[in-house]
């Protein structure tokens, strides 16, 4: 059995209704409660403290809920590990080879261009058919290494939200790369994994909160 499930359970037997949980779990603010205990019914399990205070509350704990509790974090990591190769073999499927620039910083500045455009706005960038269309790969490479060396001395083309470019990637296969050094203009090696795309998400709280305009 599940939590989300368990829960329920516990609630039908003991006859707690859904507005008293709250100030069974020692809660003031009734909404902020349900809205973590809802999270928590869903799968979020990272909210240490609600999970702690339904431990405490014998009612809605029981005597199953460690086990239920172990079951379910089982689960969710099973279907995280789920969509993550499902996604995978999308990504494998659609893949075409492409440079990827890699930049001096992780997190972008200002992150809400980037959670606005998307990563791949800044750090992918497609080969030009003349170079695409070529059946050496050496003679790829070759033509690569020129194009990069020309267009790395233009400031504007190394630069992003995400700072200088310290390195390209020419990304032949799904999870094989070589390796362009911006400083040393030239090929310094390969990469045998898919290199991370990471993720820019913004919160906002509240309808009056706006994004400023990009000029």
């Amino acid at each position: 059995m599940l939590l989300h499930a368990y829960l329920a359970h516990q609630c039908a037997q003991h006859k707690i209704r859904r507005g008293t949980i709250p100030s069974m779990l020692h809660l003031s603010n009734a909404n902020k409660a349900l809205r973590r205990y809802d999270a928590l019914l869903r799968g979020d399990l990272a909210d240490e403290d609600l999970i702690a205070r339904i431990r405490a509350c014998p009612l809605l704990a029981g005597d199953q809920f460690e086990e239920v509790l172990v079951d379910t974090r089982r689960y969710v990591e099973a279907c995280r590990q789920e969509r993550r190769l499902a996604a995978e073999l999308r990504a494998r499927a659609a893949f075409t080879p492409h440079l990827w620039v890699v930049p001096e910083n992780k997190i972008p500045s200002p992150i809400f261009v980037v959670a606005m455009l998307g990563v791949k706005t800044f750090k992918r960038f497609e080969i030009p058919e003349e170079i695409a269309s070529l059946s050496n790969p050496g003679d790829i490479l070759i033509a690569l290494g020129s194009m990069l060396k020309e267009r790395c001395r233009d400031r504007a083309y190394m630069s992003s939200p995400f700072g200088w470019a310290v390195q390209v990637l020419y990304r032949d296969t799904y999870d094989h790369s070589c390796v362009y050094d911006i400083e040393q203009q030239g090929w310094i090696g390969e990469l045998f994994t898919c290199p991370p795309t990471g993720q820019t998400r913004i919160s906002v709280k509240g309808s009056s909160t706006q994004f400023p305009k990009i000029l």
